[in-house]
């Protein structure tokens, strides 16, 4: 009798696991899935969305001379209506920093067409940039989401460079004439490596790879003549592009853009899409115009769909990378906004680092003296960009460790003198507004 009541409650038992499993399991997965986030009335026929923060995100269009704008601060909870005084017309591109500030591009314009700038959420809207007389009107604006957004990109048939947060711009020489592209098609890495999509001729993009000091036009793989998507990983080889007309098909690259081939991504996504590269992982996701969105967690070789919650007419996207997770959201056409939080260890397999530091650091390296290898320690708070440089006593450049985007973590770099004579060098971190310099000692 003891057996037998044993046995059923360590069945009880195991049943309660696994409903327990199951819920797990499924609450993962409602995590991995766009839900409501609230709608705005009347945004236009092509709404475009940056977001800021996890919770934060602006939406602006209109229409003709009808400029709106919207925000939200509490996940799209609530959305407010955003004063657009000094704005005359609609709205082709936005740009978020934070809950004050944002960028905003004039659109539907033949010249004189303005980018815009408010510090108080929208209660004043100052001109910074104007194209001039038959420039066009912007369809593009990007910022590095590292660095504190110091350096951008606003394309207008012209494209302009800012180095200190939108302070100042300039125009650059793309070698090209009437490079206004599809709107949203600019794509930055940093500030080497950025281009954007052509619109007439075969399926190209025009490429950089030195802060404009050298562009180069790809022919991507695809067809179509109007190259409306392109996006690429932190490490700059791996990279995805595709045409208003090429879908299912879109284009990928593993070296560079020196070569692409097809990859057919399946049904779903129709029409002109938009890719979002998460930084400095294999996750990049793409929006067609029909409102499909497919997420891809391996650098773009296979994509998956990713449900939306009854909402059609999707226009754009936009996320914001914290941490182990992807924070999404994405606007429709008829004022309907959704939102999804990816978790990176369960869309990749790997765990993220879970002791996120508190503050920037740059260790003294280990051991010191050394000869010839020693270690050097160092301690992000944020997702950024870093670069280690070690230098001599002359400040000339011996070598560069570290150069490229990181997870918020603790990492570990090693340098390697053997080749060097013996003496004093310095190390320097640079990372977003961070910057630490520290003195070591080779004895051979």
């Amino acid at each position: 009798m003891l057996a037998k009541l044993v046995t059923k409650e360590g069945s009880h038992m195991r049943n309660f696991k696994f409903i327990l499993l199951v819920l797990a399991f499924s609450l993962n997965l409602s995590a991995q899935n766009w839900v409501p986030a609230g709608n705005v009335v009347n945004p236009g026929t092509k709404p475009n969305i940056s977001v800021s923060g996890i919770n934060s995100a602006w939406i602006a269009d209109g229409s003709l001379s009808a400029p709106k704008i919207f925000r939200t601060t509490n996940g799209g909870t609530t959305w407010l209506t955003v004063p657009v005084n000094g704005i005359n017309n609609e709205l082709y591109c936005i740009w978020g920093f934070s809950d004050n500030i944002a960028f905003a591009g004039e659109g539907y314009l033949t010249g004189n067409a303005n980018l815009y700038k408010t510090t108080n959420a929208g209660l004043n809207w100052d001109i910074i940039l104007t194209t001039g007389l038959n420039g066009g009107h912007f369809t593009g604006l990007a910022f590095t989401k590292v660095n504190g957004n110091r350096f951008g990109l606003a394309i207008a048939e012209k494209i302009y460079r800012t180095q200190n947060s939108g302070g100042n711009w300039v125009e650059l020489n793309a070698g090209v004439t009437g490079v206004s592209n599809a709107q949203n098609s600019l794509m930055i890495v940093d500030n080497d490596f950025y281009g954007f999509g052509l619109n007439n001729g075969a399926a190209r993009i025009r490429l950089t790879t030195n802060n404009s000091a050298i562009w180069n036009t790809q022919q991507i793989s695809v067809s179509g003549n109007y190259t409306s998507a392109i996006a690429f990983h932190s490490n700059k080889l791996y990279g995805v592009a595709a045409t208003s007309t090429s879908l299912p098909m879109i284009s990928r690259t593993t070296d560079g853009g020196n070569t692409w081939n097809n990859v057919d991504i399946g049904s779903g996504v129709t029409g002109t899409c938009y890719f979002v590269w998460v930084p400095a992982t294999p996750v990049v996701y793409i929006l067609g115009s029909n409102g499909g969105i497919k997420r891809s967690t391996n650098n773009g070789i296979t994509w998956v769909t990713t449900p939306t919650p009854g909402v059609t007419n999707l226009i754009h996207f936009d996320f914001f990378h914290w941490a182990n997770t992807v924070y999404g959201y994405a606007v429709s056409s008829n004022g309907n906004v959704i939102k999804l939080a990816d978790t990176l260890g369960v869309l990749t397999g790997v765990n993220g680092n879970n002791n996120i530091p508190s503050a920037f650091s740059l260790s003294q390296n280990y051991p010191n003296p050394f000869n010839p290898v020693t270690s050097i320690s160092y301690s992000i708070p944020v997702n950024t960009f870093v670069k280690i440089t070690v230098f001599d006593v002359l400040g000339r450049t011996v070598a560069l460790l570290v150069n490229e985007f990181k997870q918020a973590g603790s990492y570990e770099a090693d340098f390697n003198a053997g080749k060097l004579s013996s003496g004093i060098f310095y190390y320097r971190i640079d990372a977003d507004n961070f910057s630490d310099v520290k003195k070591m000692i080779l004895i051979k």
